[in-house]
């Protein structure tokens, strides 16, 4: 046998060898501690890359791991859920990638914790099952295959602060309601339309209670510390604390007029802009509205809102 033939003898051993030990690295997923989830709760999960073949096994790890990771979920379906805005961004950015060069022993393995909401925009309720790659060469490099992931089931449940459909029903005519895929600006003037005739299920319809209760921040830290069902009760109560001007007045005011100054919106948050007048005894009270709203499943809900007093007419 010649030397040429030696040598590439030796590296095609060489390669197989790496092949066969790549295909002895799994990457594993799972829960980092399993809770109940939201539309727009952060999802942590544990990585893992485990080592189970004879020899070392090499790669690198991003400092930022959207470097190093991608992930998918699909609906049962198997309609692809969007990619975050935030992965997007940092996917199509050209810059330097700082990363550690790491070495895992047979029968080793190497964890980190992630969060799904990082690479994957689940922003709506429902069951989804969730993959991962791993990219031991960085994301950005073909110079190895990457490593996919077990299938986790992830379930999303609707918001507390969202009340299902069903339980809103038009007062005049007896119909469910049911919140619709409309333009910022059309939302608010819909709830301020059903306040202004007092029409209470149509006024909460798009309004995120769960948010609104988190603008104080004691009673956040209540919210947060309770159960699921404790958070419901809580919700039913502020709902009626708000009902009865017992709380947070400023959003239930019922205004005579009012008028949408400006409207702007990204794909996932939006702003709308109310010259509001009222009724205060003799004297007509001008303020201007401030609303914060943020779009879950394709609708958008009111989610914060801030007051500017400009006087009286």
């Amino acid at each position: 046998m010649t030397r040429r033939s030696l040598c590439a003898a030796a590296l095609a051993a060489f390669l197989l060898a790496g092949t066969q030990a790549a295909a002895d690295v799994t990457l594993s997923i799972r829960f980092f501690d399993k809770r109940i989830y939201f539309p727009g709760s952060e999802i942590p999960l544990m990585v893992t890359i485990s080592n189970e073949s004879d020899s070392t096994y090499r790669f690198k790890l991003a400092d930022d791991r959207v470097y190093s990771l991608s992930f998918e979920a699909r609906t049962p379906s198997n309609r692809l859920l969007d990619l975050s805005d935030g992965y997007k961004i940092a996917m199509s950015q050209s810059k330097p990638v700082f990363y550690r060069e790491l070495a895992i022993k047979p029968g080793e393995e190497y964890s980190f914790r992630e969060a799904l909401d990082r690479f994957v925009r689940v922003d709506g309720p429902g069951n989804y099952s969730v993959k991962a790659a791993f990219y031991p060469e960085l994301a950005a490099s073909s110079a190895a295959a990457p490593i996919s992931s077990n299938i986790l089931s992830l379930s999303v449940r609707p918001s507390p602060g969202l009340p299902p459909a069903s339980e809103s029903i038009r007062a005049v005519t007896g119909e469910a309601l049911k919140a619709q895929a409309l333009p910022p600006d059309e939302v608010v003037r819909r709830t301020i339309v059903a306040r202004q005739k007092g029409l209470w299920n149509e006024f909460f319809l798009y309004l995120d209670l769960e948010s609104l209760v988190s603008r104080d921040q004691d009673r956040k830290k209540a919210y947060d510390a309770e159960s699921d069902e404790g958070r419901r009760r809580l919700l039913d109560r502020y709902r009626a604390d708000l009902q009865t001007n017992v709380i947070d007045n400023d959003i239930v005011l019922q205004p005579y007029y009012f008028e949408i100054l400006e409207t702007r919106y990204t794909e996932a948050k939006g702003f709308v802009s109310v010259l509001e007048k009222f009724q205060s005894g003799q004297l007509r009270a001008v303020k201007e509205y401030s609303y914060e709203l943020h779009r879950r499943d394709e609708v958008w809900y009111i989610s914060d809102y801030s007051v500017f007093n400009k006087g009286t007419e």
